[in-house]
């Protein structure tokens, strides 16, 4: 629940009858914990209202300055820092470290990873909290909730999901706190259940020391996640399915057929460790991957792509929809499809934000609704360790060396492309041709099933093969109720009338080599040209406007650049009042015979898109 940042709504200190209601709420909810004791009148008690990155909303509860309860959905959970001063009022299981590594990035923990010790697992019922300890110690490093009784692990063969981690040590709740490791604390179940025969020896190390982590073959794996040893190559199958990447060096403690974590709720299953043939598939393991958790990595390849070979530190400060739709759709795979609405960030800003926690890159808010990235880091680990697919992406931008070549991009002329939508009114005559409503039709398409209907019905008038009969069907289809009656129509008006009667759309095929033109939409209406605009400010002089430069894929700053160099004149990007209008150029002086230049001969850009040229300077005079 914690695995990310969160965001704090409020930071209050509590009042007195809040404070006494908490105490209530604590007493009925873990009758085990003295409330009067954990909850004392004079300490320093606050409560944050927060946010998680799931839309949570979840209230913290600090107590000179360390969380110690969270409440969610009106249940109150401990957290690691009071456990660590009441330690038995939980029931506890135990892990090993490596699987506290993956449930600190949200994993849940898995049964082959939980330790059996000879006295048994504790008495745990069905959706009941637990806490999490390390063999070491006896202090919780987390706490969740369980799956199944403890009697059903057993029955399982300690296969399948455990416990359902809500909180653990490192998380983002834990940091809010004094950032305090854990304490050295006996296991009170070891040391209820020993007879008294043994009470003379080390309860920790006599029921504890003989459990150990099967690290040895693991130990072998180099920095690359291979191993030198020929039979540890299932070691390294199973982390990669465990863990859902490749080049992850953590542990595997448990020697089950099962993986140990489950990332982001995923179950996955690997092979043995214990070097047998039982080795996970990769085409297997992808099929077990949610769509969602696909998606997150596919955008995560696209941004290190991006940061990598396509943004320059002088194209910042970059807004962050012209970064998403200039740099990291280009750098999609061409036989994927990236979209962050089918990501588990559900926006692009999210997933800003969680990159900016991972020091990837620093997005600054200018204003409400106006977010830029000003800085990047090429030196991260994880940028310096990808490595760009060859030939596989829609960017077609050479690199040499992890740089952009400073090459000019080849634009060619866009295509736009008219297509008709079937409407309620037309469809009777279309559905013949197999057309439902709301499909989309060329201009021939509509003339071919047009046409097709009347051969069908043989309406084509027999004395003049010019005009068209117009049976019931045909007439309601193409004329309006407030037109006369006809009882014939010529094939260019029959035509013509269905075109009216249809919706219509286009689709625009971009000439940018850094768009990735499978990805454009069907779009209703015709296409926006690109508008120009001259104004007078303040003595009396001339300013050029330019908007819609967007539509097609071109950069408004790099626009701006380029006219700024071409005229030698100060040129400025702003965004147009309301949201999603776009951006517009401003450019000192009339440059409107230079802005025409620009668009035709250098991004190919026909006349017929460009509104305004009319008010270009006359020949003679000066600008």
């Amino acid at each position: 629940m914690f695995r990310k940042d969160f965001h704090v709504k409020s930071n209050i200190a509590i009042r007195g009858s809040d404070r006494r209601k908490l105490r209530s709420n604590l007493a009925e909810q873990l009758p085990s914990l003295s409330a009067d004791e954990v909850i004392p009148n004079k300490d320093a008690m606050t409560v944050k209202k927060v946010f998680t990155h799931a839309d949570y909303t979840v209230m913290v509860y600090c107590l000179n300055g360390d969380p110690v309860f969270f409440e969610w959905e009106k249940q109150l959970y401990p957290t690691v820092y009071l456990l660590w001063k009441y330690p038995g009022i939980l029931p506890c299981l135990i892990t090993w470290p490596p699987v506290l590594d993956k449930m600190v990035g949200g994993a849940d923990l898995m049964l082959p990873g939980v330790v059996v010790p000879s006295f048994g697992l504790p008495e745990i019922a069905k959706r009941q909290l637990c806490a999490i300890c390390l063999p070491d110690s006896g202090a919780p490093v987390a706490i969740g909730i369980a799956t199944m009784s403890s009697a059903d692990m057993i029955a399982s063969g300690m296969k399948g999901k455990g416990v359902q981690t809500l909180h653990c040590y490192k998380d983002f709740l834990w940091k809010q706190g004094s950032k305090s490791n854990p304490p050295t604390i006996p296991f009170p179940n070891v040391q209820s259940t020993l007879s008294e025969e043994d009470s003379g020896a080390n309860p920790q190390t006599n029921e504890l020391s003989e459990v150990k982590p099967p690290t040895d073959d693991i130990q072998q794996l180099n920095l690359n996640g291979t191993s030198a040893e020929p039979n540890s190559t299932s070691i390294n199958e199973q982390l990669i399915a465990a863990t859902g990447a490749e080049g992850d060096t953590a542990e595997l403690p448990a020697a089950s057929g099962e993986s140990v974590v489950e990332g982001d709720g995923v179950t996955e299953t690997g092979g043995a460790t214990g070097g047998t043939e039982d080795i996970v598939e990769d085409e297997e393991v992808e099929d077990d991957i949610p769509p969602a958790v696909k998606m997150d990595r596919l955008l995560y390849q696209c941004l290190l792509h991006s940061l990598k070979c396509k943004v320059k530190k002088s194209d910042l400060p970059l807004l962050t929809s012209t970064f998403y739709k200039n740099h990291i759709l280009p750098c999609c795979p061409r036989n994927q499809t990236l979209d962050v609405k089918k990501s588990s960030y559900k926006k692009f800003s999210k997933f800003l934000q969680a990159m900016q926690q991972e020091h990837l890159l620093t997005v600054k808010t200018e204003k409400k609704g106006v977010d830029n990235v000003v800085d990047i880091d090429r030196s991260h680990p994880d940028v310096r360790a990808f490595e760009i697919p060859e030939g596989d992406t829609n960017d077609e931008d050479e690199v040499q060396g992890g740089k952009p070549t400073n090459s000019e991009a080849v634009w060619s002329s866009p295509e736009i492309k008219e297509f008709f939508q079937v409407t309620t009114k037309m469809l009777p005559v279309l559905k013949c041709a197999g057309y439902r409503q709301g499909a989309w039709m060329t201009a021939e398409e509509v003339r071919k099933a047009v046409t097709d209907y009347v051969k069908q019905e043989e309406l084509a008038d027999k004395n003049d093969r010019r005009l068209v009969v117009l049976d019931p069907v045909l007439h309601d289809a193409v004329m309006k109720k407030t037109e006369p009656s006809t009882t014939h129509l010529a094939w260019d008006k029959l035509f013509t009338r269905s075109y009216r009667e249809l919706t219509r759309g286009h689709q625009l095929v971009l000439g940018n080599p850094g768009i990735a033109t499978e990805n454009q939409r069907m779009k209703k209406g015709n296409i926006e040209p690109i508008e120009l605009k001259i104004q007078r400010k303040a003595g009396n002089k001339l300013v050029t406007l330019i908007t819609r430069l967007e539509t097609f894929g071109i950069d408004p700053k790099d626009f701006s650049h380029r006219i700024q160099k071409g005229v030698s004149a100060s040129s400025s990007v702003s965004a147009l009042p309301g949201q999603g209008q776009g951006q517009q150029v401003l450019v000192q002086g009339n440059q409107v015979n230079y802005v025409d230049k620009l668009l035709t001969e250098h991004y190919k850009l026909p006349r017929k898109y460009i509104r305004g040229l009319e008010l270009a300077p006359k020949s003679g005079k000066r600008r």
